[in-house]
């Protein structure tokens, strides 16, 4: 059996192991209507992705007069909760990159709540490969090393060797920041133009080329 040339390795979830947008766009905008307010454009909501979901709904409300946030934060996560496994898949690949590397250590770095990661991870079938899962509300959000951080400490490895794999800024940045070596994915919600202007120390445009990179 081949070695991966990098372990751990941590993902990130939306956008890199999960093609979430439908899901995370329909609720969204249910949560506007149900406010009785306008909802916004699929790119526009998919561009507010990547930070958490307060900052999510803060940059959704942002020209709607600031309606109680906290308030559209709880609808929100109530409604994705129960609806965020009807168009969400894996992309194409990443079953069959996760199979081949079922044998090493696996984690899932998410600013995603944890909860949220877990139904999705679980209802696609995922969630037994990997050892970890981190969400958003368990440590300071991604681009801080902090999640990384406690990803390694559940796995009970270091960062030296290990890999975090993302297609956000975020995943990148703190990947870098928690001494580990990073790879952006171009599969992701804007194709990888955010993580190519980083210069991670890998860039990848498909499952497949990731798998052979680690397993060669």
């Amino acid at each position: 059996m081949s070695s991966p040339r990098h372990q751990p390795i941590l993902f990130d979830l939306d956008g890199t192991l999960i093609d979430s947008s439908l899901d995370i766009v329909a609720a969204v905008n249910r949560t506007l209507r149900n406010l009785s307010l306008p909802e916004l454009p699929d790119d526009e909501i998919i561009g507010y992705v990547g930070d958490g979901v307060r900052k999510l709904m803060r940059r959704v409300f942002a020209d709607h007069g600031r309606p109680n946030l906290d308030e559209a934060v709880r609808a929100f996560k109530a409604d994705y909760l129960s609806n965020s496994l009807l168009q969400t898949r894996p992309y194409p690949g990443i079953e069959d990159l996760l199979d081949k590397l079922s044998p090493y250590k696996l984690a899932v770095v998410t600013n995603k709540p944890v909860a949220m990661a877990r139904r999705i991870l679980a209802g696609l079938g995922l969630d037994g490969h990997f050892s970890a899962v981190v969400g958003g509300d368990e440590a300071p959000l991604k681009p801080l090393p902090d999640p990384i951080g406690l990803a390694l400490n559940r796995l009970g490895e270091g960062a030296q060797g290990a890999l975090m794999v993302g297609d956000h800024p975020n995943d990148i940045l703190a990947g870098r920041a928690a001494g580990l070596t990073t790879c952006g994915v171009c599969w992701g919600f804007d194709e990888g133009r955010a993580v190519m202007d980083l210069g991670p120390d890998k860039l990848v445009h498909k499952p497949e080329e990731l798998r052979d990179w680690l397993l060669k």
